[in-house]
């Protein structure tokens, strides 16, 4: 193994290259900064389209920060619009739906092929002059100093070291740096795991987004291009086997009786994965200069589709503070990070933990009590818009970047 002797200096040392990664290097391609991306997945340039291709749910604060970074020009013609979402409860009676004209805007939200918005991304990072990817590149040390984070990657069977003054771990729910560092984390473990798919309805999507609460767990059916429908089937962990071994007939079967007729008749469903669920919650997302986004700092359950939005915040507003200082890694800085973003995170947290707690339930007051809510939501506006505006991604503080959008 080969090892460089000198190390390389930059503003900003991002492990991880994802979308959380590569969308914190977009926002900050206007700061001046010089940046390095270690990312340890092969980059895929000639993927096709697929009908299973994966997506992401961007709520509208989402689209109004990629908008702010000049991102949104390159993937409104390719994102299918949310303009309503469509509440129910399983055996109740009542339903809530929230609509894009009541808010006045646009749409509710976006679901985005990952493919996509990875295209744009990547797009976008070869503009920057500033900017060098490494990639597959591994992570291998990291050594805290007092006004530098040094890290040793292995690229191309050399090991380089990189001088940050500043590190950015988005390296996932399994992170290398938050293990390098011992750093802990909180873990709540649903019993459940998800079940994802995209499926063709009978008749055409409208726009709209499903979120159906069962007793063993939430199914939603999110409107995607070509009048495919995203699946997201939240169920007990055991029977998230037994779905994943059903041939396709017998999995649109139990999934139209569990969903219903809203959509018309099932058709098709691609190729199937399971996710097991659990709400982590990094205990430390600062370490010197070492600050910790995404999903590396917290998992959430996917109902109401939050994770990706709130790492989207928490990189708003980073890039936000990164770019205005005259030392990115300064621990005031880092601090005022912290509590800028803890408050809109455990909103998040409390907010998709009730709702499974509460939906996936079966004891019957319950129940009753669930259907009075939703048709309580229904029938008050100001309950509506307060569930549109969390679902909208835009209940906390918001960016600059998200302003300069001119519509949050």
């Amino acid at each position: 193994m080969n090892v460089s002797e000198s190390a390389i200096d930059c503003d900003v040392l991002i492990i991880g290259g994802g979308l959380v990664g590569a969308s914190l290097a977009c926002a900050l391609e206007d700061s001046g900064l010089s940046i390095r991306v270690v990312e340890a997945v092969p980059l895929q340039s000639q993927v096709q389209p697929s009908y299973d291709d994966r997506t992401v749910a961007l709520s509208w604060g989402s689209r109004c920060i990629f908008e702010g970074m000049g991102i949104w020009a390159i993937l409104a013609d390719r994102a299918e619009a949310i303009t309503t979402i469509h509440i129910s409860d399983k055996g109740h009676f009542g339903a809530t739906r929230l609509r894009n004209e009541e808010e006045q805007v646009e749409a509710l939200g976006y679901v985005v092929e990952n493919r996509v918005l990875g295209e744009a991304l990547y797009q976008r990072l070869q503009q920057n002059s500033r900017l060098r990817l490494h990639c597959p590149a591994r992570l291998v040390r990291i050594d805290q100093q007092g006004d530098a984070v040094v890290a040793i990657v292995d690229e191309n069977q050399t090991q380089q070291a990189f001088r940050a003054r500043l590190m950015v771990a988005a390296d996932g729910v399994i992170s290398q740096v938050r293990d390098m560092l011992h750093i802990g984390s909180s873990v709540q473990d649903y019993g459940q795991s998800a079940v994802i798919a995209n499926v063709t309805p009978g008749i055409k999507h409208n726009n709209t987004a499903y979120e159906r609460f069962t007793d063993a767990g939430p199914i939603a059916l999110l409107p995607m291009t070509q009048n495919r429908c995203s699946l997201v089937w939240t169920v007990p962990t055991a029977q998230a086997a037994e779905l994943m071994q059903m041939n396709d007939a017998d999995f649109l079967l139990l999934l139209q009786q569990r969903f219903g007729f809203r959509l018309g008749q099932l058709r098709r469903v691609g190729s199937r994965h399971v996710y097991p669920l659990k709400l982590i919650e990094t205990t430390q997302i600062v370490r010197n200069r070492v600050v910790i986004v995404g999903n590396a700092a917290h998992a959430v359950h996917p109902v109401a589709g939050q994770g990706f939005n709130l790492a989207l915040r928490d990189i708003a507003i980073l890039s936000e503070l990164v770019a205005a200082s005259p030392d990115v890694g300064d621990s005031r800085l880092l601090q005022t990070y912290v509590e800028q973003r803890q408050h809109d995170a455990r909103r998040v947290y409390r907010f998709t933990d009730s709702l499974i707690k509460i939906f996936s339930n079966n004891y019957a007051p319950l129940g009753h009590l669930r259907a009075a809510g939703l048709v309580a939501v229904g029938l008050i506006p100001p309950l509506r818009h307060q569930l549109a505006r969390m679902s909208m991604g835009l209940s906390g503080r918001s960016s600059e970047m998200g302003r300069r959008a001119g519509r949050v």
